[in-house]
This record gives C-alpha cells, sequence and structure tokens, in this order.
C-alpha cells in the first residue's frame, strides 16, 4: 500500500514566507499561496496550542493537514490518512528542533534568502524517510470462516509472482469471492453476542474490503462498523491481515 507525507513545508512566522519544501507524493499546492493559508491556520491553532509544538488536524477529505507550530517556526504535512498522526507529529516537531539548532538565532534578522537552507533540505528527507516515515499497514478484516480459502488464493497468486495489493481490493470490491457464501453460525445472534445487523455487516469481512469500506457498503458511520469489527474480534471470530 502506497500512503506517504505528500508535502512538507517549513514556514518562518516573522516573515510568513516558505523556507523549505519537500514534495514527496502527488497532491500539488502553489506554494506561495499555502504559506499564507498555512500561517492563518496556524494563527487559529496556536489559540489552543500556546506554540507548545502541539499538533492541529485539519481534514481535507481526502488527506489530512498536520501542522506543528513552535519558537517561531511552523512546520506541516499534507499527509494520507492512513499515515500514522502521532508518528508524523513527533517528526515534525523533531525537524523544528532541528532546525532551530541549526538556524534559530538567525532567523530574527533573517534577510530573506531562502538558499541558506538549502543544506537542510538532505536532512528533512532523512528524517521523513522521504516521505515514508509515517507509513503503516493497511489493516484488512478477515472472518475466520473465510481465512483458509483466502489463503489458498493468495498462494496461487504468489506462485505468479504476485503479491495482495491495495489495488486489488479496489478491483475485486464488486466480485465477491466464492468462499463468501459460508455464513457464521446463527448461534452468535440467538446467543446474544450479534444482531440480525451486525450478522450481516460482519460478513462484508471477506479480506477485501478495509473497516471503510464495510461503512460505505452498509450505509452506516465507521464508528459503529468499528464497535462490530471490536466485537467480532473478542468473540475470536475474526483476524486481520496487512496489506503494504
Amino acid at each position: 500500500m502506497i500512503v506517504i507525507l505528500h508535502n512538507v513545508y517549513l514556514i518562518s512566522n516573522y516573515t510568513g514566507i516558505c523556507l523549505i519544501h519537500r514534495k514527496y507524493g502527488t497532491i500539488e499546492f502553489n506554494q506561495d499561496l499555502v504559506s499564507g493559508f498555512l500561517t492563518a491556520l496556524k494563527d487559529f491553532s496556536v489559540e489552543f496550542s500556546k506554540g507548545s509544538g502541539e499538533l492541529k488536524i485539519i481534514d481535507m477529505q481526502i488527506f489530512y493537514l498536520l501542522l506543528v507550530f513552535k519558537e517561531g517556526i511552523l512546520c506541516t504535512a499534507a499527509a494520507d490518512k492512513n499515515d500514522d498522526a502521532k508518528i508524523t507529529h513527533k517528526i515534525l516537531s523533531g525537524i523544528i528542533d532541528k532546525f532551530l539548532e541549526g538556524y534559530g538565532n538567525l532567523m530574527e534578522s533573517w534577510s530573506g534568502d531562502v538558499r541558506m537552507f538549502k543544506g537542510f533540505e538532505n536532512v528533512m528527507d532523512v528524517m521523513l524517510k522521504d516521505g515514508h516515515v509515517a507509513e503503516v499497514p493497511l489493516r484488512i478484516p478477515i472472518l475466520k470462516i473465510f481465512e483458509k480459502d483466502f489463503l489458498k488464493s493468495q498462494k496461487l497468486i504468489e506462485k505468479k509472482g504476485m503479491v495482495l495489493s491495495e489495488e486489488d481490493l479496489r478491483k475485486v470490491q464488486n466480485q465477491k469471492p466464492m468462499w463468501t457464501s459460508k455464513r457464521l453460525p446463527t448461534q452468535v445472534i440467538t446467543q446474544g453476542f450479534l444482531n440480525k445487523e451486525q450478522y450481516k455487516i460482519a460478513h462484508f469481512a471477506d479480506g477485501f474490503h478495509t473497516v471503510a469500506d464495510i461503512a460505505e457498503e452498509a450505509g452506516l458511520p465507521k464508528a459503529e462498523i468499528d464497535v462490530v469489527i471490536d466485537d467480532l474480534d473478542d468473540l475470536g471470530l475474526l483476524k486481520f491481515i496487512d496489506v503494504k
């Protein structure tokens, strides 16, 4: 699975100028316009963080903007929603600390020439692992009654020199594998572990649907699906597959 920090910006609070911009992914921004926009967002977030380096997250629907402001420097990233926000926060904060070590005493009298920070680009690339620092595997729930047949299908794929990818998930979502005709024992309903609606939802956990996909197909909030998945996990009826 490809998840990434698409763009990372280091911005001066004193001038609003973007000091360094690193682009690792596909999301496009106008660098000059985004600096002013992010600085304004920073001003809003400082009300809560008091400039202490706390994380502010803004949901942009298809990605997140994560902002960390500390000692006159704003560091922000446009990140995929599968990236780990805690890891991103730690790294963005660390980048500010590293930048201030090298340039902090120069910022108040800085002339506006961003070329002096050129060498710090490589430092950011290393710390951010070229945008992959917060990458986490995509976890796909699968009912144990489906697992044996699912693993057989994956072995056939592996014999062809291939592996399951996120793109594969997108291709098969409208094609129900034959093994999904199996059903959990109805005792989970009669004994009160799941109701009929939850029982129906459970069978979307076929190894090809993320929790978000299941929520979309069921027409329910993801939070409700999370509860069902947790219940299935607690009952020992579920496993998870990591897709990288």
